[in-house]
């Protein structure tokens, strides 16, 4: 089997199983209200075009991470004018992405624990660039929403 296949096949066992997490994450979540076949086939769909804007980032010269590709598919793919906006919004619904954010969380997280080596090189200045994230994301969201609230006249 050539490495390009192989890679493929990888790629595609780990998006069924974080696919499958997903399912059962959403399941627990609805308390045995989720319909089982909708929301597998609406995680088909996601990941088929996981998968797709996987292999375009792989093909393509430009420097575009694989999610912005994702999201420019799927974009496409729920305009009013494409063809199978309703089946793919239908098939979708059920899925939060709530579920979604919680595992691809858990794998970063995986992810970043492999790399504990090279992060603890970078020593203080990661803690310093974190912080500084965090406190400017917190205050940025806070007068995003001093603002808003302001202008509907809730406050």
């Amino acid at each position: 089997m050539s490495a390009g296949v192989e890679n493929t096949l990888n790629q595609l066992k780990v998006l069924i199983m974080c696919g499958i997490v997903v399912l059962i994450a959403q399941a627990v979540n609805l308390k045995g209200g989720l319909d089982i076949v909708k929301s597998s086939c609406g995680m088909a769909i996601i990941l088929a075009v996981s998968m797709a804007s996987i292999k375009i980032k792989e093909r393509l010269p430009f420097q575009i991470p694989a999610f912005a590709w994702a999201s420019l598919l799927s974009l496409l793919l729920t305009t009013p004018w494409s063809p199978v906006q309703q089946l793919v919004l239908d098939t979708t619904s059920q899925i939060s992405a709530s579920q979604i954010g919680t595992v691809i969380l858990a794998v970063s997280g995986v992810s970043i624990g492999c790399k504990l080596d090279d992060i603890k090189k970078l020593s203080w200045k990661i803690v310093l660039t974190a912080l500084v994230v965090f406190i400017g994301t917190y205050f940025g969201s806070a007068l995003v929403a001093q603002m808003i609230l302001k202008m509907q006249g809730i406050i």
